[in-house]
């Protein structure tokens, strides 16, 4: 990530993290987020609505969205400050390792620690043992002259590191934290996610959350989660609202194997709009018309 998008995104998130300049307050149960107009009533119809007309909520400056899923409404939250959901938003630490300036046409040169100079006296070999036993027989240069010169070679080697004792620099590391927890689906909470977004008019919310779940059930379309995460689509959107349900039907029609699973059976059984459109998958009629 460049250094002035990273310095933006660290702004925003400070702003949430410390609730300055707040001029709206958002309540869901007993979590409240201290937000701004400028960054949400910008991005969603509802929330525009609400602070640009005489309603309650642009006198009190407070909005209650305590009927929502909490986890919805926190991720919701966190997308208008970070762009993403369920994912380690960027700390201030990460945004000063990426703002560092760095050469564009030099390579980056690790740092290094000064060696110790290596002492020939101290190195152990067959033929200098083999030879220094001659020369102890018949030594052909004084002992005290072996030992200068070997002080002289010792003086002239080059300062050069061990493998071991190259440090490996701080600012190489990752920009952006990973996804937290990457092998759970989170096929439930992508659908939730979805649905509030559609409910507050949040296009570009919605738009992600819909490429995570796409994303997610093509990974782990045997989750125990996803007959859970059908029944949360199908009873969160209507049907003409194909963004998550084209998705699910896509799924069922390319691993058929599914309709042998008993909790898919079960969940299927409890929602008839997915009884309804699978029968018309399975019959060659269109889903949806």
């Amino acid at each position: 990530m460049e250094a002035p998008k990273v310095e933006l995104m660290s702004a925003l998130a400070t702003l949430l993290e410390l609730g300055k300049y707040s001029d709206l307050t958002i309540v869901c149960g007993m979590k409240r987020y201290s937000v701004h107009r400028a960054i949400i009533c910008s991005r969603s119809e509802f929330f525009d609505g609400a602070c640009r007309n005489p309603f309650k909520e642009s006198e009190s400056g407070v909005i209650d969205l305590t009927e929502d899923d909490p986890e919805a409404v926190e991720y919701m939250v966190n997308y208008f400050y970070h762009l993403d959901y369920l994912s380690k938003p960027l700390s201030r630490r990460s945004s000063q390792r990426s703002s560092r300036p760095s050469s564009p046409t030099s390579p980056h040169i690790p740092t290094r620690r000064r060696s110790k100079k290596l002492n020939l006296a101290l190195v152990e070999d067959p033929l200098l043992a083999t030879a220094a036993a001659s020369s102890a027989r018949n030594p052909l240069t004084p002992p005290d002259e072996q030992a200068n010169r070997l002080e002289t070679v010792s003086a002239k080697l080059p300062d050069t590191p061990m493998a071991e004792q190259v440090e490996e620099d701080p600012f190489e590391t990752a920009q952006m934290e990973p996804e937290s927890d990457v092998e759970k689906p989170y096929l439930i909470t992508h659908a939730k996610v979805y649905a509030i977004a559609e409910k507050y008019g949040i296009t570009g919310l919605k738009s992600l959350a819909r490429k995570k779940f796409a994303h997610q059930v093509e990974l782990h379309y045997e989750s125990t989660e996803l007959p859970e995460a059908c029944q949360e689509v199908y009873e969160t959107t209507v049907d003409s609202d194909r963004g998550l349900r084209d998705v699910i039907i896509q799924t069922f029609r390319a691993h058929p194997d599914l309709a042998l699973r008993k909790d898919v059976e079960l969940a299927v059984r409890e929602t008839p709009s997915l009884a309804f459109e699978l029968f018309r998958m399975a019959s060659g009629l269109p889903v949806f018309s």
